[in-house]
C-alpha cells in the first residue's frame, strides 16, 4: 500500500504548467472559393493537426456580402469549437459544464460584417476516451473577423501539456501544482491505510461494519479529491483505488450513491 503510494505521487509529478505551441492554430482560405480553412495542431512533434471549415451560405440584405455561414469539421478526431468572449477560461471544466454555446457539424451560423468575434478551441486524442473528451488535451482560441463575406483569423493562440487558456491572451490555466497533487495522493494513502483498518475490524465490531457501508464516506473521499479529478480526469483511478480497498458486499452498497458523488465532482 505505501510503495502504492509513493509510485503514484511519483507519477503525479511529472504533470507539467503547459506551453503555448507557435503557429498552433492556422488559417488558410482555399483557391477559387471563399471557405476559411482553420487548422488546430494536436502534436507539435509529428505536425499532427485537425481543424473545421467556416462556409460562406447566405446574406442578410441589405447586406451583398455572406454573413451566415456553415460549420465543416474535419473527419478525424475533430476539434470542439465553441463561440466565446474575451478572457473566458477555454478548461475541460467550463466545456463540461456547458458553458459556451458549441459549434456543431452542418449548422449555421451568422457573423456580422466587420465585428471581430472569438472561438474557443479543445481538441487532441481519442485513444479509449469516452466521448467529447480527448487524452493528451490541447486549448486554444482564435480571434476572426468576417472581411466582405470571407472568414479571416486576426490573431490566436494555443497550450499543451495544461489546464487551459483565457480566450484572447496568453495566459494560461495551468493544472495543479505538484506539491498540491502529491498532498492529495497522500490524503488518499491515508484514507486507504484507514479504510484498510477498518475493513480489519469489521468482523468483530457490527458499528464499524454499519460505518463502512455508509456512502458518506465515499462521498468525503470524493470531495477531497475533487480537484485532482477535475483537473487531471483520475476518477479511474479513485474508482479502482475505493473497489479495491472495499469489500465486495459493502462496495455493491455503497457504489452507486458514491460513485454518484464521484462524477458531480468530476464534472
Amino acid at each position: 500500500m505505501i510503495a502504492f503510494g509513493f509510485a503514484f505521487g511519483a507519477i503525479i509529478r511529472v504533470h507539467s504548467q503547459g506551453y503555448i505551441v507557435p503557429n498552433g492554430v492556422t488559417y488558410s482560405s482555399n483557391s477559387g472559393s471563399l471557405n476559411a480553412v482553420i487548422h488546430v495542431l494536436q502534436n507539435p512533434t509529428n505536425s499532427d493537426y485537425t481543424g473545421f471549415i467556416l462556409r460562406p451560405r447566405f446574406t442578410t440584405p441589405p447586406n451583398v456580402y455572406y454573413t451566415i455561414f456553415s460549420f465543416d469539421p474535419f473527419r478525424d478526431e475533430g476539434v470542439r469549437t465553441f463561440l466565446a468572449s474575451p478572457n473566458d477560461p477555454i478548461s475541460l471544466q467550463t466545456i463540461q459544464a456547458n458553458s459556451y454555446t458549441e459549434l456543431t457539424s452542418g449548422n449555421l451560423y451568422g457573423f456580422d460584417l466587420d465585428v471581430p468575434f472569438y472561438l474557443g478551441f479543445y481538441t487532441g486524442y481519442t485513444n479509449g476516451t469516452p466521448a467529447g473528451v480527448y487524452s493528451n488535451p490541447v486549448f486554444g482560441w482564435g480571434e476572426f473577423v468576417n472581411n466582405q463575406g470571407v472568414i479571416q483569423m486576426l490573431d490566436a493562440a494555443l497550450v499543451m501539456e495544461a489546464g487551459g487558456i483565457y480566450v484572447g491572451t496568453q495566459t494560461i490555466i495551468p493544472v495543479p501544482e505538484p506539491g498540491v497533487l502529491s498532498f492529495y495522493a497522500i490524503g488518499a494513502l491515508m484514507f486507504g491505510w484507514r479504510f484498510t483498518r477498518l475493513n480489519q475490524s469489521a468482523p468483530a465490531n457490527p458499528a464499524i461494519a454499519s460505518r463502512l457501508q455508509s456512502s458518506v464516506l465515499v462521498g468525503r473521499v470524493a470531495e477531497f479529491t475533487s480537484e485532482v479529478i477535475r483537473q487531471r480526469g483520475f476518477s479511474f483511478f479513485f474508482t479502482g483505488f475505493l473497489k479495491g480497498l472495499l469489500p465486495s458486499s459493502t462496495w455493491s452498497n455503497s457504489a452507486t450513491s458514491g460513485l454518484l458523488v464521484l462524477r458531480r465532482a468530476a464534472s
